[in-house]
């Protein structure tokens, strides 16, 4: 937008606004979870709309990016919690989608091998620079698998959540949802979320909703959505916001199965 003066940022949120070539980005990364660094993806509030679009623009491509586990070692607790969830929910998503590809998928495999292995790690040691390490490795291929693929179901849900109410953070609100997106996505990518949830459950999937809740707790994400102060009067507003933010819609469209509004009021109603 510094290259476009005199056009608001509100228009290239909402799909007003194409801009033709962009200043050099450089991108220094301080989480282990949106993987910004490497794709051309982002995403802003529009406060006074209860929007939280993201957008997807050539033009944001980073020229160069950082990843230093060392600029991450001052992440609090929580926000560890919620960043290395993002980079997780990016690689089921991308692995998941309509259009996922060998590409995305050995990505997003690896991802979450890397999750499941160093997750547990640096919540027992914040200081551990080998599991910083590797969960920004993580998140960086979970940032690239997504590139190649696209994302779905729980980031669409997701965003009129933390629109709505800006202090919570993003990768809560996935992991409030996780429990449900999977249960309705897994019968259409039974063979992908098996592979990519084998490591945490060895025996078998017999209720995916609730193996990804007693993992979830384990890693002391046990919050719902109520626990984030929404009730059932809350549902018709944010099925509202799936339809009507700009963007939602591409999201909902490369989910592996069609999802319909009904599905979404039940996704969010069960994750109460």
């Amino acid at each position: 937008m510094i290259n476009s003066p005199g056009v608001s940022c509100e228009k290239l949120l909402q799909y007003e606004f194409f801009p033709a070539q962009s200043i050099p980005v450089i991108a220094i990364n301080l989480t282990h979870g949106t993987g910004s660094e490497t794709n051309h993806f982002a995403v802003a509030s529009i406060e006074e709309k209860n929007y939280k679009p993201a957008v997807a623009l050539e033009e944001m491509y980073p020229l160069y990016s950082i990843d230093d586990p060392n600029l991450m070692s001052t992440l609090p607790l929580n926000q560890t919690r919620f960043v290395t969830l993002d980079a997780l929910s990016h690689a089921i998503e991308a692995a998941t989608c309509k259009n996922a590809n060998p590409f995305a998928k050995t990505l997003s495999i690896k991802t979450a091998d890397l999750v499941y292995r160093y997750f547990p790690l640096i919540l027992k040691d914040l200081s551990n620079m080998e599991a910083r390490y590797y969960l920004a490795f993580a998140s960086l291929l979970a940032g690239i698998s997504f590139d190649n693929s696209a994302l779905h179901v729980g980031h669409a849900l997701e965003h009129p959540i933390s629109a709505l109410k800006p202090n919570i953070p993003h990768g809560l609100g996935l992991a409030t949802l996780l429990p449900e997106v999977l249960e309705v996505i897994y019968p259409y990518a039974k063979e992908i979320l098996d592979e990519m949830l084998r490591p945490i459950n060895q025996e078998g999937i017999t209720s995916i909703k609730k193996m990804i809740k007693d993992w979830l707790s384990s890693l002391g994400l046990k919050e719902t959505l109520s626990d984030l102060g929404f009730t059932e009067n809350d549902v018709d507003t944010l099925v509202t916001l799936v339809y009507t933010t700009p963007g939602i819609k591409y999201m909902l469209a490369s989910s592996p199965v069609e999802i319909s509004e009904d599905t979404v009021r039940r996704i969010y109603t069960n994750s109460l």
